[in-house]
């Protein structure tokens, strides 16, 4: 009985390189991770360990998530019991993140695959082992947040000193990389008085920007180490209010909340820079009202400009002594009406005319039909035929499973000596791929299969809210409101310059089929609504 022969028990190696460098050597890091790995595995051979002949390796991928393609494909591999056990050189290679590195151990634990870190003591199989990696996987986690908290204390502190703390960088100024220290950009520092000097004389941050744009003045441009090219946009109201209200101008570092005294000099006199601010602040309380909220906007998130395909975002406006409010172009919103021909649709009128088209579907059980047949008709082809073209992928991979079973048995029994070794290598390697490719189609055709059984859902849900639209739409509450016409509706493009209005009902990529008899078109024309 002492010398029976132990059961194999196939242990996969797991390496991780967090860079590329040297990767294209004859000898690199992961080819020493695995050497220890096999090390230690030979050690074990008595125990009837051997090492599994698939390799999962991860060159140039970081272990601070689990979106690694030799990761996934090991815990593929280890959810179909393809291995007893997992070894990698230290834990940290299988992850830095304490929460994902969990994650992969109760993955294994669930599929009665147990973790070794090769040069540290935790083996999962002991339960010494278990204690020792929850101890290690936290002060792991510590150390990280050790390290953030002394990059944000290193930052306040570069801040108080009046260093630049980091961050994007300002136009204006350069960094000195080693003193991090500001130094003015002479061209820079000429636009940013430029930039003063203009908004003091327009008042208005959209016709500043206009100037600006309209003389070719841009904001700042600069390159990453990486060497990717940043910045250089246009001006808008949005960046041009973030650069005038920036206290860096007149010689002082803000970090967060706090203003500190900089080391560097001031572009912008003290005098103009308050001036500036106190305009914008008055121009804010100008276009501030406390019943700003007052409308629904029901539509919010729904309507898209016809002329720029950019979102309509709710606003309001008076006229008068009267409030009005509007879906108004993102475009327009950020510099002015230069920036999109599209005009402020009228709320009140627009969400009525959606809410009677809505109502008109509700009543006409013909439409309601036709809407749900549709649907039906877009995915009732196509569903049979990719679940039949999923059953015969899983058939094929249950054919590749077989022949890898049948390779792997040969190779365990006989090992290197096998006199075809090289050729059953080679042989299991183009069923590994050949399998994997298969996996892949299937997981493509399960998310074509969910998402087209969905749409029959969404269809049904649609037939149910549209003809009981009338009835249910008045009772509910305003948020129960937008989350009905968020449910029934994909989008509405308003298009004014050629007075139409487009509706799209979900599941269905589009409703404007044109209509007869008692139905309307949904391709509406708008010249009725106010300008």
């Amino acid at each position: 009985m002492a010398n029976e022969k132990k059961p194999v028990k196939w242990v996969a190696i797991y390496t991780r390189k967090s860079t590329d460098e040297n990767l294209h050597g004859d000898f690199t890091s992961l080819d020493s991770q695995r050497e220890y790995c096999e090390a230690f595995i030979k050690s074990r051979e008595a125990e009837g360990w051997r090492a599994f002949p698939v390799e999962y390796n991860d060159p140039g991928f970081t272990g601070g998530n689990a979106d690694r393609p030799g990761l996934k494909k090991l815990l593929a591999d280890a959810k179909q019991g393809k291995f007893h056990a997992v070894v990698s050189y230290k834990y940290d290679r299988l992850s830095r993140n304490t929460k994902d590195f969990i994650h992969i151990l109760e993955a294994f634990d669930r599929h009665g695959i147990v973790y070794i870190s090769v040069t540290q003591p935790i083996d999962t199989s002991s339960s010494v082992g278990r204690l020792m990696r929850s101890i290690l996987v936290e002060f792991s986690q510590f150390e990280r947040e050790l390290i953030s908290e002394r990059t944000r204390d290193k930052r306040a502190a570069m801040a108080k000193k009046g260093k630049w703390p980091g961050g994007q960088p300002v136009l204006g100024y350069n960094v000195d990389a080693e003193s991090k220290k500001l130094h003015a950009n002479a061209t820079e520092a000429k636009l940013v008085k430029l930039l003063y000097e203009t908004y003091l004389k327009t008042k208005s941050l959209s016709q500043t920007a206009i100037l600006l744009n309209k003389e070719g003045f841009r904001m700042k441009k600069w390159t990453t180490r990486g060497g990717n090219v940043r910045g250089g946009r246009r001006f808008n109201k949005s960046n041009l209010d973030y650069v005038l209200r920036n206290p860096v101008y007149i010689g002082k570092i803000r970090h967060k909340k706090d203003v500190h005294e900089g080391e560097h000099k001031a572009i912008v006199d003290v005098s103009i820079f308050e001036r500036v601010v106190r305009q914008l602040a008055a121009n804010g309380k100008k276009n501030t009202s406390p019943n700003q909220d007052k409308h629904n906007f029901m539509l919010r998130g729904l309507v898209r400009c016809g002329a720029c395909g950019q979102q309509m975002t709710p606003n309001f406006a008076y006229s008068k002594g009267r409030k009005y409010f509007y879906y108004k172009c993102v475009s327009v919103n950020k510099l002015d009406k230069s920036a999109c021909p599209t005009k402020s649709a009228p709320a009140r009128e627009l969400e009525r005319l959606v809410l009677d088209r809505l109502a008109f579907l509700g009543k006409n059980k013909r439409v309601v039909d036709e809407v749900v047949e549709r649907a039906r008709q877009m995915t009732g082809s196509e569903l049979p035929a990719k679940k039949k073209e999923r059953v015969r992928l899983i058939a094929e991979i249950g054919r590749q499973e077989a022949e890898v079973g049948n390779i792997t048995a040969i190779l365990a029994a006989q090992g290197q000596a096998a006199p075809q070794y090289r050729a059953l290598m080679d042989k299991l390697g183009e069923v590994q791929g050949r399998r994997e490719e298969l996996e892949k189609q299937v997981q493509r055709l399960d998310c074509e299969v969910i998402e087209l059984e969905t749409r029959q859902i969404d269809a049904e849900i649609i037939r149910r809210n549209l003809e009981n639209f009338s009835l249910n739409f008045p009772r509910l509450t305003p948020q129960h409101q937008k989350e009905l016409l968020a449910l029934l509706v994909e989008e509405i493009v308003y298009d004014t310059q050629a007075s139409k209005m487009k509706l799209t009902l979900r599941p269905l990529p589009d409703l404007g089929f044109q209509v007869v008899g008692d139905r309307v078109s949904f391709d509406e024309r708008l010249n009725w609504l106010r300008d």
